[in-house]
């Protein structure tokens, strides 16, 4: 059997100079196309967060309704009593208590027919600074 006589190969400082300069600008790209695709990714988070504290309003005022022979609340802080750990959710763009406003990150409540039915609605960022909605749900007294 003979064997193979592989050429000496000889890396130059200039090679290595080339191969960290490919690889760096690499990174760079990868980078520049991650960040945009990751604040997508954050922002409809934080959306389906808003969306899933609506959710929990809801909840608490059909608990609330439950409670008070079918009659839902007319201020919003009466449910804090049937929220998670007593109080309101919070905002995923600001970490604090949601304040029922209808700024971003926010959730409204209200009762229009004073206790017969109620409207929700969450609220995340729109385009200049106005708030935009994002969901909005209801109930009816039977």
């Amino acid at each position: 059997m003979k064997k193979l006589k592989l050429p000496k190969i000889t890396i130059t400082r200039a090679d290595l100079i080339l191969a960290a300069g490919a690889t760096t600008l690499t990174l760079v790209c990868l980078f520049l196309l991650g960040v945009p695709a990751f604040r997508h990714f954050e922002a409809r988070a934080h959306e389906a967060t808003v969306r899933g504290n609506a959710a929990t309003l809801q909840l608490a005022a059909e608990t609330y309704a439950a409670s008070h022979q079918g009659q839902y609340p007319t201020d919003p802080l009466d449910l804090i009593p049937y929220l998670p750990g007593d109080v309101a959710p919070p905002n995923p763009y600001s970490g604090k208590p949601s304040v029922f406003k209808g700024l971003p990150g926010d959730c409204t409540y209200r009762s229009p027919t004073n206790g017969q039915d109620y409207l929700i609605e969450a609220w995340g960022p729109g385009k200049k600074d106005q708030p935009r909605r994002l969901a909005l749900l209801h109930g009816r007294r039977p």
